[in-house]
């Protein structure tokens, strides 16, 4: 076995490439190669001695050579929502001279701080100011779109809706139209979050009616069609709500586990103001037990089936959605609703 495993080092070291490398995932595949140069729209990646330039939109994941197997693990655990084992992962970890590295790093430490506040855990005035600091000192990452919508999205939740359409007008300056789609769909949840209904539904209307056949675009839609639904729950037609989230749900990519969860939201928002219980909870508990993942999600889902639970007569599995909800989102809006 060593003797093969010298061979295949011998073969790969006289073929000239590399042992390892960059990689940049794309939802066509991965890309390996060294990078040689990012921005807020591009990867630059050179490969087999040509340059080739990756769009930011089209970017899934980016693995560093040079980066600490660590902060591979703390990536891993940010994609499936164990965002405060990945701030513990990080600790200590420096990036060298490698500028890079050290962005990413920075970037998932602030990325996971972020979520953790959004969904009550964190602290949301520190987590603003390290993407604040990551917005300043990597304003060329191609994290940047990511970093501006979690700002807006901290600036809602702590009802800075000024500063909410700032941080949202970031992805406006994106040279795709899924990108400029995905701003209006974020402004227009603001509008909600602010019961201003009338132009939430103006909102969503424009991202889909949007004529835009780019990769993204349908699932921009699909957001403004479930944020029109909540809307249209929240001013007295549920049952047109229940028809576009509906169609959302049987139209999704299975693996799209924000876009699920935030659809079954909305359905479960529709039945409650149709007062349809029993439906509105098993709407509910798709999300909590199948698509958890964000904070956010979760514990909208949490705070309802509470509130379900007790008015089906079922005490026990409401304490226990209670508990839970304070448990694990114990600042956030939800467990401080009663």
């Amino acid at each position: 076995m060593r003797q093969i495993l010298f061979q295949a080092v011998a073969m790969a070291l006289v073929a000239g490439g590399p042992l390892l490398a960059d990689s940049v995932r794309t939802e066509s595949g991965a890309q390996t190669g060294t990078i040689i140069g990012a921005t807020k729209d591009a990867v630059q990646l050179s490969k087999g001695g040509s340059n080739v330039e990756i769009p930011t939109n089209e970017i899934v994941e980016i693995a560093l050579d040079a980066e600490p197997f660590d902060v591979k693990t703390a990536r891993r655990m940010v994609q499936s929502g164990q965002f405060a084992d990945a701030i513990d992962k990080l600790q200590g970890i420096e990036g060298g001279n490698n500028e890079l590295v050290k962005q990413e790093i920075d970037f998932l430490r602030a990325y996971s701080m972020g979520k953790l506040a959004l969904a009550g855990s964190g602290d949301r005035q520190k987590a603003a100011q390290a993407l604040l600091g990551f917005a300043t000192s990597s304003s060329n990452s191609f994290h940047f779109y990511e970093v501006a919508r979690m700002l807006g999205d901290l600036a809602v939740s702590g009802g800075d809706y000024a500063s909410a359409a700032k941080y949202y007008g970031g992805l406006n300056s994106a040279p795709w139209p899924d990108y400029r789609m995905s701003a209006q769909v974020l402004a227009g949840r603001a509008l909600l979050a602010q019961d201003k209904t009338a132009e939430a539904i103006a909102n969503f209307d424009e991202v889909i009616s949007a004529n835009a056949t780019v990769s993204g675009a349908a699932r921009q839609k699909s957001f403004a069609a479930v944020g029109k639904a909540k809307a249209l729950a929240s001013s007295g037609k549920p049952a047109e709500g229940i028809a576009l989230a509906q169609k959302v749900v049987e139209n999704a990519d299975p693996d799209d586990k924000e876009l699920f969860g935030r659809a079954y939201n909305a359905l479960g928002l529709c039945q409650l103001k149709q007062n349809n219980s029993k439906e509105a909870l098993l709407a509910y508990l798709h999300t909590d037990i199948l698509f958890y993942t964000d904070p956010e999600i979760h514990a909208e889902a949490l705070y309802h089936l509470a509130n379900l639970w007790k008015d089906l007569n079922d005490p026990d599995q409401s304490t226990d959605a209670r508990n839970l909800l304070n448990d694990r989102y114990p600042g956030s809006i939800w467990a401080n609703r009663q």
